[in-house]
């Protein structure tokens, strides 16, 4: 799989942000702004999902906890004081919840199947649970090989499905 790139220095500024307390300044390219944009993070944890190398910080810009790729990082981040408030990680309600991801085989396929998928998974009783922190749950799934927004056609070309789609709607868009 083709690696993306990422400074060391970035993740060396991150990893000590994240250590003594320390928010950044960085210029951070999305989707929303292409070419960069400034904002300041206090970093708490990095996560490796989906590929992709990932870390969780509080965005000042948006008074909220979020996930921002690595590799998309535009300059190496520059120490920009101490925290304001409590942003150390701890407060981040959302990382410190535990979902639970139930996934079954695909009831469109025939019993005989849905039996060898529960077997192949080690499925209990015909499900797998699977523990994650909140915001790793679509990072959990797309490691799955498993898109919430599309369902396959072909029920053998996916396999499993999502037993408890309700329940996760607080982690995932469904549109």
């Amino acid at each position: 799989m083709p690696n993306r790139e990422i400074s060391p220095r970035v993740v060396r500024e991150i990893v000590k942000a994240a250590r003594q307390g320390i928010r950044l300044e960085v210029n951070y390219a999305s989707f929303s702004n292409p070419e960069g944009e400034d904002r300041v993070l206090v970093p708490h944890t990095l996560v490796f999902a989906a590929g992709r190398w990932h870390v969780r910080a509080f965005c000042e810009k948006h008074q909220q906890y979020r996930d921002f790729v690595l590799s998309r990082f535009r300059d190496v981040p520059a120490p920009c004081g101490t925290m304001l408030g409590k942003h150390d990680g701890t407060q981040d309600g959302e990382w410190h919840t535990q979902v639970e991801v139930r996934l079954i085989p695909d009831r469109r396929l025939p019993e005989v199947e849905r039996s060898l998928i529960a077997h192949d998974y080690a499925m209990a009783n015909g499900e797998l649970v699977l523990t994650c922190r909140g915001p790793l749950v679509l990072y959990a799934l797309r490691e799955l090989g498993l898109n919430p927004q599309h369902s396959e056609v072909n029920p053998r070309a996916q396999q499993v499905e999502i037993a408890n789609r309700e329940e996760l709607t607080r982690w995932i868009r469904w549109d």
